[in-house]
């Protein structure tokens, strides 16, 4: 542990006791419970911030980046942190705010805050806390939640602010605002609290490696290193130092997360190179068996349909008494030989579906009509149990996760079919806010046999459940 002087340590301590005294944890399993820091929250966040002074005796660092993983309570500590500073720094007309990329991001600490200010009676006499805004009675200081928006804060000078979720910050312009603005007075304090981004760039990355050695800025980041093991339980416990997220837990989101995710939100670590795969070699070829399709056993057909850049696929899934996934992968470019002018021949791809239609009981066709409703009406008219398959995020959530779960549970047979296992590759992750789905790794990726077969394995699995019917195509 670093020396610090005994006033470093007294203001450090000042600021535990008043998170122990006034600020009750507002929700969670310990809502109700008085804010106790944990050895690694005292060690390593509020002991080197509150206690490194300078030689005048004032606070060193005007900046601080706290990086840990999900679950890690940051809003909470953000929140608690905005009320000490309101409350126990007093600065006449001090400006807080809570920032994050949209107001409902950034309510998220000022929500917390507030709950925190009316459950403790000192807080509620000191503070008039209003619906949007907390105000010191006697000073006038404030505390307010703040969207992203760089162009109007040039305007705010804050004394402290709470920069929420920096990974997903598209420029540095409201974390500069907010340097800048608070220049002004002796202490300032600007918290930025984040976990990884999807790749090492952006302004979450280049702000740890610039903050790292900088003298006025302190930065605590915990998870696992480049040369840690992802899959090593020694490795999740090193990287989540809250007493709060057990084993169990870990374990959990290990075997229901991508690895490429399960590292970003519980390692805390960036890929590498670029975005990481969904699948990792091994388990795709663990599925490498041959399909056996059972022309009297019911299958399904998903069509994922494109004009020109991409392909247009199509996946044949049965799903066995085994619960295994057998499919079948078709594709279709515009180089084959008989596009039409530069298009994919939606008329070949009908055909296809005719014959898969008259070989197998196909049961379900799921479909996303972008550039295939005409095709899919024709098909309809004729009797084939055509269904639209809207690719929102609610929905692509679903189906990637049953995908996902398929695969590394080794409950599918796909024969190494090469071009699926191409689109496969190269899918990446993407957060949406019903889950992770898959997109593309980079612009000149192909993934529409992946898409193609996560609608596949979807609907193989809601038949086995006897899901009802989707939306027919008018």
């Amino acid at each position: 542990m670093a020396r610090y002087s005994r006033e470093g340590l007294r203001r450090a301590e000042r600021v535990r006791t008043f998170l122990r005294t006034h600020i009750v944890h507002p929700d969670g399993a310990v809502a109700g419970k008085h804010f106790e820091l944990e050895d690694w929250q005292w060690e390593k966040q509020i002991l080197p911030v509150y206690g490194s002074l300078n030689r005048r005796g004032r606070r060193k660092y005007t900046r601080a980046l706290f990086g840990v993983p999900r679950w890690h309570d940051k809003s909470t500590m953000a929140a608690a942190l905005a009320l000490y500073h309101l409350a126990a720094e007093p600065v006449f007309g001090a400006e807080e705010y809570a920032v994050a990329t949209t107001q409902q991001q950034a309510g998220i600490v000022f929500r917390k805050a507030r709950r925190m200010a009316l459950a403790d009676p000192l807080l509620a006499r000191v503070l008039d806390t209003k619906r949007a805004i907390i105000e010191v009675r006697e000073t006038g200081a404030t505390f307010q939640a703040m969207p992203h928006d760089a162009d109007t804060a040039q305007g705010y000078h804050p004394a402290f602010a709470a920069i929420d979720e920096l990974h997903v910050h598209k420029t540095e312009g409201m974390l500069n605002a907010m340097i800048s603005g608070s220049a002004g007075f002796p202490e300032p304090l600007i918290l930025v609290i984040t976990t990884a981004g999807e790749k090492r760039s952006g302004v979450w990355w280049e702000t740890r490696r610039r903050w790292k050695d900088d003298p006025n800025a302190y930065l605590y980041w915990v998870g696992a290193s480049d040369s840690d093991d992802a899959t090593d339980p020694d490795v999740w416990r090193k990287a989540n130092p809250a007493s709060w997220i057990t084993d169990e837990i870990l374990q959990r989101q290990f075997h229901s997360l991508p690895l490429a995710e399960f590292e970003r939100y519980h390692l805390n670590r960036a890929p590498q190179k670029g975005r990481a795969a969904i699948f990792t070699e091994q388990h795709w070829a663990a599925c490498g068996a041959l399909p056996v399709i059972d022309p009297e056993r019911p299958c399904v057909i998903a069509v994922d349909a494109s004009l020109r850049r991409d392909h247009t696929a199509v996946v044949l899934d049965q799903f066995d008494e085994q619960k295994r996934h057998n499919v079948l992968c078709f594709t279709f470019t515009a180089e084959d030989d008989d596009s039409i002018m530069g298009a994919i021949d939606h008329d070949e791809v009908g055909n296809l579906l005719r014959e898969l239609a008259s070989a197998y009981k196909v049961r379900r066709v799921p479909c996303d009509r972008a550039y295939f409703v005409l095709t899919m009406r024709q098909l309809l008219a004729e009797g084939l149990p055509i269904e639209e398959f809207p690719q929102t995020h609610q929905n692509m959530a679903r189906a990637c996760q049953r995908m996902y779960d398929a695969v590394t549970e080794g409950r599918m047979a796909h024969g190494n079919d090469p071009v699926l296992a191409g689109h496969v590759m190269d899918a990446a992750v993407k957060e949406t806010s019903f889950g992770w789905r898959i997109t593309k790794a980079d612009a000149a990726a192909h993934i529409d046999a992946a898409v193609a077969l996560a609608m596949a394995v979807d609907i193989a699995e809601a038949e086995a459940g006897r899901r009802p019917p989707g939306v027919l195509v008018g």
